[in-house]
């Protein structure tokens, strides 16, 4: 997500048939999974444990979407590969009271589901061990509507997805969200595969995340949507996207609008799409410019870029999200912020926190690299400069203040979410990091840490362990104290 520039205070869808096997966690399934790419271990929350269930694991969505811009009704069929994380007889799900669950089934039967406020539980009908796994159908339909966000900051309404004017819809949704739009286990735990089908009328396309598998054109009405209305009349497409890789819910990109698409290659051919709105081109075009240098900047300091494709849906509005191969940013953001988005792709995205407590592990360093390509690459034309001084300028003064309004990034108040202080405390904590190590040892640390934990979710002791491994120092209290103290820190990183 893009910094706060001040401070807070001022798929095709794919029917799974179920394995119910094993009988323990250590137990392999009588069937195998075809889906243990996106096999996860939830965990409860720790900040916000209102959403997702830790007993639930979907391994894969298969989101069947029709959008109705005349209605503005989300029309969807969802096809969840679940496992049972630990032994269980229901799954719960996250679904925003605001979607009607029409139809609810559990390998094929129908069930009652209970649907109470944003929350949905779907009983199996017999007891399952850990590591069974079922297949759950949800159709459902409904307008959505953006839940209130647990922030201070002022560029945020709300989260989840949210209807345009023109009759558009998109989607941002950290920490939490996709609810709104789609039934999930809504927690940065439960990373799983997803394939998605978005149909829209002709003239408007279905954006997400991963691959652009590609479009099927059809003829006849868009659909009337599940409130009854009349829809869009003539022709309609059906956009289909797949993500081979695990993606948290909070990562998923969404929007139906009236885009344009450009595509282009990256570096070492890095397939790249951006989907904008037409009167935003000139815009775009100036930032998409810069995008093979940025991959390629970050990509000389944290290792190659860890995903097949990648990325920009441009909105008008004021966005900025890292939402996973497909960045959500406002057409008219700074190039810096470009880069910070990117930067989450490496750290957020292919290393995820395994709880909210774990925001700095985002935030931080995707700031760093931030602040890095602002040294080399300074606004106005100004010379290069040194990561020293921009974090002089734009951090150090800062750090105190930022720790007394919404806590030290270890243990930010829930209500000030991305604040900066989980921004710019930890980058003054990574620059320490560097210092100690020198630039060799320290951008070899940080690939390392992305690349031999791809896929995966990690939190503070796991780091912390990983950096004491790596450098064979014990940097456990030095980070300690940047993530803890509630007065700027005055202790050095071991020499």
């Amino acid at each position: 997500m893009r910094r706060v520039l001040a401070l807070a205070a001022a798929a095709v869808t794919i029917a799974v048939t179920a394995a119910c096997g094993g009988s323990g966690s250590a137990a392999k399934p009588a069937v195998a999974d075809p889906w243990s790419a996106g096999r996860s271990t939830p965990v409860a929350d720790d900040v916000y444990p209102r959403y997702g269930d830790p007993a639930t694991d979907v391994e894969h969505y298969g989101l069947d979407l029709k959008w109705d811009p005349t209605t503005t009704v989300l029309t969807g069929t969802a096809t969840l590969a679940v496992r049972a994380a630990r032994p269980t007889d229901r799954f719960v799900l996250d679904l925003a009271a605001d979607m009607s669950a029409d139809t609810v089934s559990v390998n094929g039967a129908p069930v009652a589901d209970v649907h109470d406020g944003d929350h949905l539980t779907v009983p199996v009908g017999k007891p399952l061990p850990a590591d069974a796994t079922a297949t759950v159908v949800i159709g459902y339909h409904g307008v959505p509507r953006l839940v209130p966000a647990p922030m201070t900051r002022s560029d945020i309404a709300g989260l989840g997805a949210q209807v345009t004017a023109g009759g558009g819809v998109w989607a941002q949704q950290e920490p939490y969200g996709a609810f709104t739009w789609y039934p999930c286990n809504d927690q940065p735990s439960d990373k799983a595969l997803y394939d998605v089908s978005i149909t829209a009328p002709d003239g408007w396309a279905g954006v997400s995340g991963g691959s652009f598998v590609g479009r099927t054109e059809s003829g006849g009405s868009a659909g009337s949507g599940g409130s009854g209305g009349s829809g869009a009349s003539g022709g309609f497409g059906v956009y289909r996207w797949h993500q081979p890789n695990p993606v948290a819910t909070y990562l998923v990109a969404f929007a139906v609008d009236r885009f344009a698409e450009d595509t282009a290659t990256g570096p070492h051919g890095i397939p790249l799409t951006y989907w904008y709105l037409p009167a935003d081109a000139d815009a775009v075009h100036r930032l998409t410019a810069r995008i093979p240098d940025m991959i390629t900047f970050l990509e000389q300091r944290f290792g190659p870029y860890p995903f097949p494709t990648g990325g920009v849906l441009f909105r008008p509005e004021q966005v900025g999200m890292e939402t996973q191969t497909m960045i959500t940013l406002s057409a008219h953001s700074p190039a810096a912020d470009l880069l910070h988005e990117f930067a989450h792709q490496w750290f957020g995205d292919a290393v995820t926190p395994r709880t909210w407590s774990g925001l700095w592990l985002n935030e931080g360093f995707a700031a760093y690299a931030q602040y890095l390509w602002q040294a080399a690459y300074p606004a106005g034309g100004n010379p290069p400069t040194t990561i020293d001084a921009v974090l002089r300028d734009r951090a150090v003064s800062q750090d105190q203040e930022l720790r007394s309004v919404d806590g030290p990034p270890g243990h930010y108040k829930p209500g000030a979410f991305a604040s900066s202080n989980v921004y710019d405390c930890p980058a003054l904590m990574l620059n320490g990091l560097r210092h100690a190590l020198g630039d060799a040892a320290f951008y070899r640390l940080l690939s390392d840490w992305v690349h031999q934990n791809q896929g995966t979710n990690q939190d503070r002791n796991t780091f912390e362990a990983f950096v004491d491994a790596h450098t064979g120092r014990d940097f456990t209290p030095y980070i300690n104290a940047w993530l803890d103290s509630p007065t700027t820190p005055t202790i050095q990183p071991p020499s």
